[in-house]
């Protein structure tokens, strides 16, 4: 069997950071018809459900997660891992239909949509059975086939949910689509796993809860943290405000592309490597160096032109999304880093400080969103959840350099991507304010000027850069 550390650490970043725009693109289409169609009242009301289903799901994703450690180390009784993880998923459905039943009234008004305790079932099953097997093929080191079956689970999701939707099922509709789509895919993970289950043993079970009494809690708590701003703006103010916020977030999502395919191959590998005792320190600062590549350009279009950007794309009835957008783009860029850092310290075994670490920026966000939310609006929220990311990024950083002293924090390749991004925008802002941009493929056009102009000074100024690529297209090669 093939693990972490026999494959291209970098040629699987570059695959799944192509399936994950690859996917963008679809979702992203998907986001703007659906908007349009649904309007911020329906196009929130599914989000909030989703939001919902995400932080059920989390008891599965966490024991996946301690899954995903102990299959990523050498010698793995990894038949026994599969079968807990099917047991466990089992038992956490049981438990989930008999909420469902109980708060039924409450998810109907919660959300607005009168289907949804049938549709936080569906979505709640199709995910719990989809996302622990991804990351076991993750824990392979396989993470270019974890990205590209998610894109063929988002290339059939569009279609059904546009179907769906335009035959009369409204908001339901992109739940039915999704949980089907998602059914469909699941047999193509099983194809990477291919690892017969087997009833564990109490030994085995001993040793995922280890790990699993800290990544059960730190997947309730990553997730809360994730999903409190919507379920927050569902709450004080109204699934309309959720539309705009989900509008806004989704421009910025691109950003942490690279992070999400590198974080899933590196915590493989560090579990590995740190299992048999091996040195950390490149691999870490390697990640760290390139993680905020898309993130960093994406703020400062973002600063360059907000409403232009929402507007254009979505209709003037989103226009309150523009306000969100500069803020969520620097969460981004705090995530893009945090998230390297989060996924060394699962790696090096340390779920314990990633839960402290989780409290205590929850506990921040909640607190400073609830007061700025209700002062100033659903801007509040945002300014809350980046100052609660810079602070996950600082506690991380603190803890991995005392930790793994060798790692470097502040790579040279980040200041390089800065003075790129500098200079892309010193280029857009008159280009944007000269040239009058009134439909999608004129801003097309100024988004692909800025990427240029970002990519162009970037290779120029950036050694390294030139030398990753030519290492990457190098491996590539040999694997074909």
């Amino acid at each position: 069997m093939s693990d972490a550390t026999s494959v291209s650490l970098g040629g699987e970043t570059v695959k799944a950071t192509a399936a994950k725009f690859t996917m963008a693109a679809i979702g992203f289409l998907g986001t703007i018809v659906f908007a349009r169609v649904l309007g911020p009242t329906g196009f929130g009301g599914y989000y909030l459900l989703f939001s919902l289903v995400k932080i059920a799901d989390r008891a599965v994703n966490g024991w996946g997660t301690a899954v995903k450690k102990r299959y990523s180390e050498a010698d793995a009784p990894s038949g026994e891992l599969i079968g807990s993880q099917g047991l466990f998923t089992l038992v956490w459905m049981a438990l989930a239909v008999a909420v469902a039943a109980v708060i039924s009234s409450w998810l109907v008004s919660y959300t607005g949509l009168p289907e949804a305790p049938i549709l936080f079932v569906l979505l709640l099953f199709a995910v719990t059975l989809f996302e622990p097997l991804d990351l076991i093929v993750q824990a392979r080191g396989r993470v270019g086939a974890s990205m590209w079956t998610d894109t063929l689970r988002s290339l059939l999701t569009f279609p059904l949910q546009l179907g769906l939707i335009l035959v009369g099922f409204g908001a339901a509709g992109m739940a039915y689509g999704l949980a089907v789509a998602t059914f469909l895919t699941v047999p193509v993970l099983w194809y990477f796993v291919r690892t017969r289950p087997v009833a564990p043993t109490r030994e085995t079970v001993a040793n995922l809860w280890s790990y699993a009494k800290y990544s059960i809690p730190n997947s309730f708590l990553g997730q809360a943290y994730d999903r409190f701003d919507i379920i927050l703006l569902g709450y004080l103010l109204a699934p309309a405000a959720a539309g705009h916020y989900e509008v806004a977030l989704k421009l910025t999502v691109p950003a942490t592309f690279v992070t999400m395919a590198a974080s899933s191959g590196l915590m493989a590998r560090v579990s590995h490597r740190h299992s048999e005792g091996e040195s950390l320190g490149t691999d870490i600062s390697n990640t760290l160096s390139f993680t905020s590549i898309i993130a960093i350009p994406m703020f400062f279009g973002a600063v360059a032109m907000p409403e232009l950007l929402v507007v254009t794309l979505f209709g003037d009835e989103y226009a309150a999304a523009a306000a969100l957008l500069v803020g969520l783009a620097v969460y981004q860029v705090a995530k893009t880093q945090a998230g390297v850092l989060t996924s060394v310290l699962y790696g090096i075994d340390r779920p314990d400080i990633n839960t402290r670490i989780s409290a205590v920026t929850l506990t921040l966000n909640v607190v400073l969103g609830v007061a700025l939310t209700l002062a100033y609006g659903a801007i509040g929220v945002v300014v809350a959840t980046a100052v609660a990311e810079t602070l996950r990024y600082a506690l991380s950083a603190i803890v991995i350099k005392r930790e793994l002293s060798s790692v470097v924090l502040f790579p040279r390749t980040l200041g390089e991507q800065v003075a790129a991004g500098l200079v892309m925008f010193a280029v857009i802002v008159p280009v944007e304010h000269a040239a009058p941009v009134d439909h999608w493929y004129q801003l097309l056009a100024v988004v692909a000027l800025g990427a240029a102009i970002y990519g162009v000074t970037l290779a120029a100024i950036s050694r390294k850069l030139r030398v990753t690529i030519k290492g990457v297209v190098s491996s590539s090669r040999l694997e074909f």
